[in-house]
């Protein structure tokens, strides 16, 4: 009845936002592919595109694999048994649900935070092109000594490399610390 007839408004409306969302973001490739083209640009397009594409598949395959790799440790250097405490209803039943899948259930907590981490990055396709095709200026900065072209090209991507990689140990340890609680490394 009732139960039904919810579930079944929450699916549609779940469906409906996901293709609307689909179809801006497929009209917006569409449409940018069109202009790129219609200015006989497609080279560019294609690099933005290529740009884009490589930034989120390097960033998300570096956090998956920092992730993964942390909690296969704390997995590995769990005790053999945990101490009895008032939360071991709780943790008990995690153990019984996940005893048998925690390969599986590592790969998709690592996944998850993996696109959720890397897929925002190829909005930093302009820093990063600038990044890759640096140039000097010939003029040296005061007081560093450094060419001004290192401040113009290569900085903007390296310090939005550096706030990337620190939100991501930063994760990572948050993660590793629920992990190592699961296994009863932490009390």
């Amino acid at each position: 009845g009732t139960n039904r007839g919810r579930t079944f408004l929450i699916v549609a409306v779940v469906a409906a936002f996901v293709l609307l969302t689909s179809l801006r973001g497929i009209a917006r490739f569409y449409t940018d592919y069109l202009w790129y083209d219609s200015l006989d640009q497609g080279g560019v397009w294609r690099g933005v595109l290529g740009a884009k594409a490589a930034l989120a598949g390097l960033f998300i395959v570096v956090f998956f694999v920092l992730a993964w790799l942390n909690l296969q440790i704390a997995d590995r250097i769990a005790p053999p048994y945990r101490l009895s405490g008032p939360e071991d209803e709780l943790l008990e039943r995690y153990h019984d649900l996940v005893a048998e899948r925690t390969g599986w259930v590592r790969g998709i907590v690592a996944g998850v935070l993996a696109l959720i981490a890397g897929s925002g990055v190829s909005s930093e396709r302009n820093s990063w092109l600038l990044f890759t095709h640096t140039r000097d200026f010939g003029i040296d900065d005061p007081q560093f000594g450094t060419d001004v072209g290192f401040y113009v090209f290569r900085l903007p991507f390296l310090s939005f490399l550096t706030g990337w990689l620190f939100a991501a140990f930063l994760i990572v340890l948050i993660v590793t610390t629920v992990a190592h609680y699961l296994n009863g490394g932490i009390r």
